[in-house]
């Protein structure tokens, strides 16, 4: 499981005396618990911390980091905002390989057959899917922009 990969990583890097890579990745054995708790206390112990869990939450982390990076540079604040890119770049680490925007088209196309989705009012449908199968693989919102620009033309 990714779980046990991120805290065998963790003992490595405390282990390396790596800073970085100690701070980022005891930030997200944090946001894992903070997750598990709040599954704890919805009562779903079925549900309780999987791997899709797992990237949902990096992917969530990785873009925050990005945001932040725009903010620090917009801020003209380019030593805060290579941090937070470089932290991105190491939460990465742990994703599978993310589909390139050809392969996520092709993917697109592919669902809107299989479900036979015709308008927009068919988007929820679609996206459903591809959440259950490409979770972590891909950046949901652009795969959100590509069906709907493909339901709507």
């Amino acid at each position: 499981m990714l779980i046990q990969k991120i805290k065998k990583d963790l003992v490595s890097h405390i282990k390396s005396g790596d800073k970085i890579k100690i701070s980022i990745t005891r930030l997200l054995i944090a946001a894992l618990k903070d997750k598990e708790i709040s599954l704890r206390n919805n009562q779903d112990f079925d549900e309780l911390i999987n791997d899709n869990i797992v990237m949902e939450i990096i992917n969530k982390m990785i873009k925050q980091r990005k945001i932040a990076a725009q903010t620090y540079e917009k801020a003209n604040r380019s030593d805060l905002a290579e941090k937070e890119l470089q932290e991105a770049k190491l939460l990465s680490h742990y994703l599978p390989s993310q589909l390139s925007e050809d392969q996520l088209n092709a993917k697109v196309d592919e669902i809107i057959k299989e479900v036979d989705a015709k308008s927009l009012r068919d988007m929820s449908k679609v996206m459903k899917i591809i959440k259950e199968n490409l979770s972590g693989k891909c950046d949901m919102q652009m795969a959100s922009n590509l069906v709907k620009s493909k339901l709507l033309g």
